[in-house]
């Protein structure tokens, strides 16, 4: 179990720290593109710059997989709930992108695969922490 626990604990780190840094170069410079990234592939898009994916992204994505990191850290009772949530919330995320950007690069088919291995570890906790709501051993969610 402790494997486990590395795993979901390093895909947590790992996305919510690169988040945090792609998210706020979005939100200092959303027109110039520091990474390299024009505007222009907005343009079929609701966006106009890239200050609203990147508060998305900075938030949701970058500070909400440190949440759950912590929660895994700590070894919080729902924490499988959190991560599993955001895995799902990284290819939602992804899936958003490659409508707006009308592409699909490498980058997105490795992001997609790490949200659906967050998802799959998450699921397993949830079976192994008999945490899984349909579990008959299970006679309360609330109880610790």
């Amino acid at each position: 179990m402790n494997r486990i626990y590395i795993i979901q604990s390093t895909i947590l780190c790992f996305v919510g720290i690169g988040a945090l840094f792609g998210g706020a170069i979005a939100i200092i410079d959303p027109y110039e593109a520091l990474l390299g990234i024009s505007t222009e592939l907005l343009k079929k898009g609701p966006f106009s710059n890239f200050l609203i994916p990147g508060l998305f992204l900075f938030i949701v994505i970058g500070l909400g997989h440190l949440l759950s990191f912590w929660f895994v850290k700590r070894k919080m009772k729902f924490h499988p709930y959190l991560s599993g949530a955001m895995g799902c919330i990284l290819m939602a995320w992804i899936v958003i992108q490659c409508y707006i950007l009308e592409t699909i690069n490498i980058l997105h088919v490795i992001y997609f695969a790490i949200g659906v291995i967050e998802g799959l570890v998450s699921l397993y906790m949830l079976v192994k922490l008999r945490l899984f709501p349909f579990d008959k051993g299970n006679k309360s969610l609330t109880k610790d």
